[in-house]
């Protein structure tokens, strides 16, 4: 019984809920019922406003497009405007169907398409008449139909194309005589007498004639097709101010428009190249008469060069050509340049090739013959002559200026090379005791005819041709090596004669200075001068003999000078180094040194010029004269000279000569010659390593002897001892 009533409990609990909870959902489910409906209701109207608000827009902007047209060109761009903001509102399906508009649309479709052809008719003639005007306001209007990519792609294939049927007309061989009846009809030429081979000049007349009104066309192409560029970079989107250009950048007609040099250049290679391949007339004639095809076409490139540095303020800091070898990223200059080479490449390798050929051939003749292998000066004149009309075949054009350039240079490099093969480097052609023997004789001819070939280049090539910058490197690069073996020649032989004459020098230490040599009055120059030494008069007499029978022989006497001057430096400088190595020297004998520095200089005039021109072995020379009568105690006081102009080392070697025997010098210390040491010397020029090496010579004496000096070899050590302290000390400062 509790179960049954508890059970009657929660049924009649439930029953309340469930009539609760059905009272509830009648209070919320009618509301949102007639809310939900209101709301589609809403919805629906809201639609139909934009509708009805689209319709009336799309009426409105009709009305405006009917008004615009009848104002004609001067509204084209408002209409296009218009048109656009149709486009934007007739997206999708929205206004299909409604008979209002369905009957304005092909209307809109006859207006939309008079407004592309008046647009595209007006952008073709602005190109045609380069009117920038015409041309930004067409591209306004496509810009505004968004039909400007499209547009672009139809102008920029339709002036590849024009670009391809001026190239095929102008090679193509009917076209060319059709050219030669018109001129024959004109002149009264019987069409009987015109050659149809392709061999005669009327045909090669023709043929450059067609090229160059091909330039002509190439040129009026190429201008609107830049005039294009120039107004899709300056006209910009009102909103977002970018650039037409950049806006189409990326996409096909970017890559036409920035490329049409290309276009250009790549239907001159191809065309050409079908058409010499199926006429041996025109093979022949671009093969032959390459660079004339050249000028044509840079012709063209210049008046190019000139119109971007125009248009483009970039391009007036930068040279229109560069040289084609330049590894660093390539300026557009450079790569127009290359690109229109790299089309008549195919001709350019049978000219070079030829060109090349012929002139090779010029320079083997000059040394062929085998009686005489040496050329005289007016062959020489006829091949640099020969080199000179090469290169002024290439007239202003700078491309084929380096390309002859490249040319010449190989030439100039075999010709070096045959005047090299001419030397003579055997023992025999260093022979300084006689007259020029028939090897030495070779090579002052070989060297007179380099000096010849430079100086003819110099004439006839750079003084009398203009040429580019980068060819006359070129050029110059090669003639140096012709100036370098040239001087390799003279050299060979002057450092033979500088070699003798420091042996001659060596030889004053098998002479006495002890006391006064006597020599007879007759060979005294005059009675009060002091004689001089049997190795100077040597000197003097070889020295004469040789710049007469030998260095005037040479013609390049302007670069044999310096060359001289350096080897008369050395001796000089080796005679004073010998001087200081004289030991026992007396008084007389220092005045017999001094007649000698005057003697010595005298002999190397002919070498120099003036003793000045001998530079610092010349002030040695003077230093070491004021220091020969110096009295030994003077020497610590550092006289003038001494250090900066004569080195230390110079001026302990001489000291040596003022102490007694039994303090030897360092060369005797390590039984060298004179000769030796000096080698030594040269082997070690640091003036640091030279003091060690008498210091060293110093402390031996003074450990040897333990001290026990007597006065004077005591008094001249301690001199040389502080002398060379000072020597170290200013080292170290």
């Amino acid at each position: 019984e509790a179960l049954e009533s508890v059970l009657k409990m929660m049924q009649t609990r439930i029953e309340s809920l469930i009539t609760a909870v059905d009272r509830i959902s009648n209070k919320i489910i009618d509301p949102y019922q007639r809310i939900a409906s209101r709301t589609s209701q809403l919805s629906r109207l809201q639609s139909a406003c934009d509708l009805l608000r689209k319709i009336i827009r799309m009426l409105y902007l009709i009305k405006r497009v009917k008004t615009q047209m009848q104002a004609g060109l001067k509204e084209i761009t408002k209409v296009a405007q218009t048109f656009s903001e149709i486009d934007q509102l007739t997206q999708g399906n929205e206004l299909s169907g409604i008979e209002v508009l369905d009957d304005e649309r092909p209307w809109l479709q006859r207006a939309r398409r008079e407004v592309e052809s008046q647009a595209k008719k007006m952008l073709l003639q602005g190109l045609e008449h380069l009117n920038p005007t015409h041309v930004g306001v067409a591209l306004q209007v496509f810009y505004n139909l968004g039909q400007i990519e499209p547009i672009l792609l139809t102008v920029l294939d339709s002036y590849c194309e024009a670009v391809q049927h001026e190239i095929q007309n102008a090679v193509d061989p009917s076209s060319l005589l059709q050219s030669i009846n018109v001129a024959s009809s004109t002149s009264g030429t019987s069409r009987s007498s015109i050659s149809v081979s392709g061999g005669s000049a009327t045909w090669k007349a023709s043929l450059w004639t067609q090229l160059e009104k091909l330039s002509n066309a190439l040129w009026k192409l190429y201008k609107q097709i830049h005039q294009l560029e120039v107004v899709l970079s300056k006209k910009r989107d009102p909103v977002t101010q970018t650039s037409f250009l950049a806006f189409i950048n990326g996409c096909e007609a970017h890559k036409k428009l920035t490329n049409f040099w290309d276009a250009i250049t790549n239907n001159v290679g191809v065309e050409f190249s079908t058409a010499a391949r199926a006429s041996s007339f025109l093979n022949q004639a671009f093969e032959n008469d390459y660079p004339k095809l050249v000028r044509v076409f840079s012709d063209l490139l210049m008046q190019v060069e000139k119109l971007h540095k125009q248009t483009d303020p970039q391009s007036q800091t930068i040279p229109s050509f560069l040289l084609i070898e330049q590894k660093t990223e390539t300026h557009p200059a450079t790569h127009r340049q290359e690109s229109l080479l790299k089309s008549l490449s195919q001709f350019e390798k049978v000219y070079i090739s030829r060109s090349f050929s012929r002139l090779s051939d010029s320079v083997n003749q000059l040394f062929a013959a085998p009686s005489r292998s040496l050329p005289r000066e007016d062959e020489l004149t006829s091949v640099v002559k020969l080199l000179a009309s090469e290169l002024q075949t290439a007239g202003t054009c700078i491309p084929l200026a380096i390309i002859l350039a490249k040319n010449i240079s190989r030439i100039i490099q075999i010709f070096n090379a045959k005047c090299e093969q001419l030397v003579a480097t055997g023992k025999d052609s260093l022979q300084v005791s006689g007259p020029p023997n028939s090897s030495q004789q070779r090579n002052m001819a070989v060297v007179n005819i380099l000096h010849q070939f430079e100086t003819l280049i110099q004439e006839y090539i750079f003084n009398s041709i203009s040429l580019d910058e980068s060819a006359v490197k070129l050029l110059e690069s090669v003639v140096q090596q012709t100036c370098i073996i040239k001087i390799n020649i003279v050299n060979f032989f002057v450092r033979e004669v500088g070699q003798v004459m420091e042996k001659m020098v060596a030889s004053m230490h098998a002479e006495n200075f002890t006391g006064q040599t006597h020599i007879p009055q007759s060979e005294r120059r005059d009675s009060t001068d002091v004689p001089s030494s049997g190795f100077i008069r040597e000197i003097l007499s070889f020295t004469a003999r040789i710049h007469q029978e030998h260095l005037c022989q040479f013609l390049c006497q302007e670069e044999l000078r310096p060359i001289l001057i350096n080897m008369a430096s050395r001796v000089l400088e080796i005679y004073v180094r010998h001087v200081c190595l004289l030991r026992p020297l007396s008084e007389g004998g220092k005045m017999r040194i001094t007649s000698d520095m005057a003697q010595i200089e005298l002999g190397l005039i002919p070498f120099c010029g003036k003793p000045t021109a001998l530079g610092e072995p010349h002030k040695m020379v003077r230093s070491l004269r004021r220091l020969l009568f110096l009295a030994s105690d003077n020497f610590i006081t550092q006289p003038v000279g001494v250090g900066d102009i004569l080195p230390y080392s110079y001026v302990l070697n001489y000291l040596f000569s003022r102490a007694p025997l039994e303090l030897k010098s360092p060369h005797q210390l390590q039984n060298w010659s004179e000769m030796e040491y000096s080698d030594w010397m040269d082997k070690h020029l640091e003036e640091k390593e030279r003091l060690a090496f008498i210091q060293a010579t110093l402390n031996s004496f003074n450990k040897k002897s333990k001290g026990n000096l007597n006065s004077d070899t005591a008094a001249i050590f301690h001199i040389m001892n502080q002398l060379l302290k000072q020597a170290q000390d200013s080292l170290t400062n």
